[in-house]
């Protein structure tokens, strides 16, 4: 499950209030108060969080890393126990909060989905003085470029220019493909190869897996894509995060400035 909110509120903001345990009832409703042996979260942090109507939920920080503004928990207990990721990327105009259920926790995170969105877009609204000067200049956006065909398979998918981008941060790389997202680190990126020749049948309107290596394919024409492999497979497809994907495959209308902007050759 991926879930995801963009907003003006500086990369460096968003990050603070994200890993202040203190400040989380300021943005997400759902926290009344929390508890927690570490002013700012680290490696190890533990704590409660105590939500409406008294309920309360343990949790232990996994792993924090400010440089990437990554930091990942375990919530709850023995079998009800729930891992969750968080980034902060920065976007073009601000910055954008990932919440991230990985594996089988995925399916039992779902009704979270929704109070998990309202948060988030808290998280990145900023407020009065409130931004951190993050450049914005360098975050590079990359559109995907439509054949008419291809326009016409997407829009039954919500999948159109306007709703489609590819955006490549200091340390991150995220794609928007109508309702889809993949996002991961650009350390995670082996390498970058431009390709073509697609068939409309297998690549038009919604994503596609492909059945021999469950690479993703998102492709809005037929000529041209950048096929990239990921040395960790990247979930992207489905809602359950279930399924991981070792590639991408991405029909931007600059294959060779994407590859450059990830600091691949191509």
């Amino acid at each position: 499950m991926l879930v995801d909110a963009h907003g003006p509120a500086g990369a460096g903001e968003a990050w603070r209030l994200f890993t202040t345990p203190e400040l989380w009832p300021t943005w997400a409703p759902q926290i009344s108060s929390v508890e927690a042996s570490d002013t700012v979260l680290t490696t190890g942090t533990t704590g409660r969080v105590h939500g409406p109507a008294g309920v309360t939920v343990d949790f232990t920080v996994t792993h924090v890393d400010h440089a990437e503004r990554s930091w990942s928990w375990h919530v709850g207990r023995g079998p009800v126990q729930v891992g969750m990721d968080h980034h902060v990327l920065l976007a073009p105009d601000g910055s954008r909060a990932v919440l991230r259920v990985p594996g089988r926790s995925a399916a039992v995170a779902q009704p979270y989905r929704v109070p998990a969105a309202m948060a988030l877009r808290r998280l990145v609204a900023g407020s009065p003085g409130g931004s951190d000067g993050d450049p914005a200049e360098v975050v590079r956006t990359f559109d995907f470029a439509f054949a008419p065909s291809y326009a016409v398979a997407g829009r039954a998918f919500g999948i159109s220019p306007r709703s489609t981008t590819v955006e490549v941060g200091p340390e991150w790389l995220y794609v928007r493909y109508g309702p889809w997202r993949l996002v991961t680190p650009r350390s995670n990126i082996a390498s970058a190869d431009v390709t073509g020749g697609f068939s409309w049948v297998k690549t038009a309107g919604p994503p596609h897996l492909s059945l021999s290596d469950r690479g993703i394919s998102m492709t809005t024409n037929g000529d041209r894509a950048l096929c990239l492999s990921f040395h960790e497979p990247v979930a992207s497809i489905d809602p359950t995060a279930s399924i991981a994907h070792p590639g991408a495959t991405l029909s931007v209308a600059d294959p060779e400035g994407l590859a450059a902007a990830l600091g691949l050759g191509a």
